[in-house]
Parts: structure tokens; C-alpha cells; sequence
């Protein structure tokens, strides 16, 4: 594996604690709320190949070698290897690496992929363009093969408890400062078919009885490293964005995750398949 293929301006951490906290609780997340690794409408068939974009922790792919076929090919890419666990720990048929999924993919990697999954981008974009990852997913699909995407709606989100409401409000005001958009989300089934993708299934529907919970400790845990990571990424610039008052305001939600708060954000699924 070479170096970063770019300046990586990723807004949220990639540190081990971050990993462990965000990435592989939002794994366990989206396991009890999906009930699937891969979509039951994608058929299994005889060594397919499946690639994950913004692969992380490889947490997805590490589960899905557990419960699919072993003759599986299973890739993950993502910017930085930082999160990557030792090549030794790997399981036999997962292999990971890095690649820019906001440019065109290397020619060797062009219709390759049965399957592209992608899992919580809702950070990774910049202005609302979806156009550039929609397009490398598509060059790495064979024809007919299916894009698997999950994501987080951050704009209607579901949140109850004064608190937890005025906190939202601040969030969204710091979201406006630095430039942070997330309309795209909600979005996402409409813009598939721009790209000759058609939709198979989409939802939006909210989280429920302990993944409420489970939803709010993630989602908390997930904003103390975009606070992080928008004062990070001001610190140069002619505007620098202090977050003391945020923190603060987020450290007495996580004090008091069990009095009947809810902070989430609303869980978005599309499904959809590369037209000939």
C-alpha cells in the first residue's frame, strides 16, 4: 500500500478511539437495524466481487466474510489507511488498500465489482455532489451490478427533549459556518437515476425501541469529533471556528443519555442496479 493519495480533510477522526467509538458502533448499529449484510435482492452468485468505498475499520467486509461464501472476493478502499487492522488479521479473502473514490478509478479496476457498497459519506462531500463518487461506482460495476448504499440524514433528523433541541439548533448553525451540507442525503434516490442507476428499494424509516438509544450514544460520540475536526479544519483560514461553547453544550447531553433524550439522525437505504 503507498501514501494517502491526497491531503485527506476528513472532518471526523481517525484515530484508534475514533474508530472503536464511531465506526464499529455504527456497524453494530446498522447490523440490528438492517438485519443483512448484503441486501437480499442481490443475488449470490459463484465468485462475485464485491468492493466497499470509505471502507474505514473493514468492519463491514470483516462481518461479510463471516456470513457469505468464502469464494467471495471482498475489497475495501478507502482514502487512508490509518483505521486499516493489521494485514495479518485480515481474513483470506478481504483485501484492503487505498484509492480516491471522488476520481476516476484505475483502468484495472473498470467493471469489475458485482456489488459497491458504501456506508455513512454524510461527511465526506463537499456542496452537495454526489456526481463524483455516483460516477466511480458506477465505473467499477459490471453491467447489471448493484450499488448498496446506507447513509445518515442529518437534516431531518429525530430529536426530543429541550436540551437535546437546542443543541440541534446549534448544530446546524455550525453545520451553515463551515460549509458542512448534508441536504445531499435524503436525496440520494433521486440522484441515482442520473447516472443510469435504477432504484430497486429505498427507506428512510426511523430507528426504534434500543436502537433509539443506541442511535443517540453514537450520533454524540460522533459530533464531539466533527466539532473536532470543523476547528481542525478552520485553524488557517481567515475565519477560524471555535467549538468550546458546542463541546460544552455536548458534554451535558452525554452525561444524561438515559433521561429520555433522543438524538438521532434518520437511517437512509437505496439500492440500486448499473442499467446496461
Amino acid at each position: 500500500m503507498g501514501p494517502v493519495a491526497q491531503e485527506d480533510r476528513y472532518v471526523l477522526g481517525r484515530g484508534v478511539s475514533d474508530s472503536i467509538r464511531r465506526l464499529d458502533a455504527q456497524h453494530l448499529l446498522w447490523r440490528m437495524y438492517l438485519g443483512h449484510i448484503l441486501h437480499p435482492r442481490i443475488p449470490i452468485t459463484e465468485g462475485m466481487k464485491i468492493a466497499e468505498l470509505g471502507t474505514g475499520t473493514g468492519v463491514w467486509l470483516f462481518d461479510a466474510s463471516r456470513v457469505l461464501p468464502s469464494n467471495m472476493e471482498l475489497h475495501g478502499y478507502d482514502l487512508s489507511n490509518n483505521q486499516f487492522p493489521p494485514k495479518h488479521l485480515w481474513p483470506e479473502n478481504v483485501t484492503l488498500g487505498i484509492l480516491d473514490s471522488l476520481t476516476d478509478p484505475p483502468s484495472h479496476l473498470i467493471g469489475q465489482y458485482d456489488v459497491v457498497h458504501l456506508r455513512m459519506w454524510a461527511s465526506n462531500l463537499k456542496g452537495n455532489d454526489t456526481a463524483p463518487v455516483l460516477e466511480h461506482v458506477r465505473k467499477l460495476l459490471k453491467p447489471g451490478g448493484y450499488i448498496q448504499w446506507e447513509d445518515a440524514d442529518l437534516v431531518n433528523q429525530s430529536v426530543s427533549g429541550d436540551k437535546a433541541e437546542h443543541f440541534a439548533l446549534m448544530m446546524r448553525d455550525i453545520f451553515k459556518q463551515s460549509g458542512l451540507q448534508y441536504d445531499w442525503v435524503a436525496d440520494l434516490p433521486n440522484r441515482l437515476p442520473h447516472h443510469r442507476f435504477e432504484i430497486l428499494q429505498a427507506s428512510n424509516k426511523k430507528f426504534h425501541h434500543d436502537l433509539v438509544q443506541l442511535c443517540t450514544n453514537t450520533y454524540l460520540m460522533a459530533i464531539v469529533e466533527i466539532l473536532q475536526g470543523i476547528e481542525r479544519n478552520s485553524a488557517n483560514t481567515n475565519s477560524p471556528i471555535l467549538v468550546r461553547e458546542h463541546e460544552e453544550m455536548l458534554f451535558k447531553l452525554l452525561q444524561n443519555t438515559r433521561d429520555g433524550m433522543v438524538y438521532n439522525w434518520i437511517p437512509i437505504t437505496v439500492l440500486g442496479q448499473k442499467k446496461e
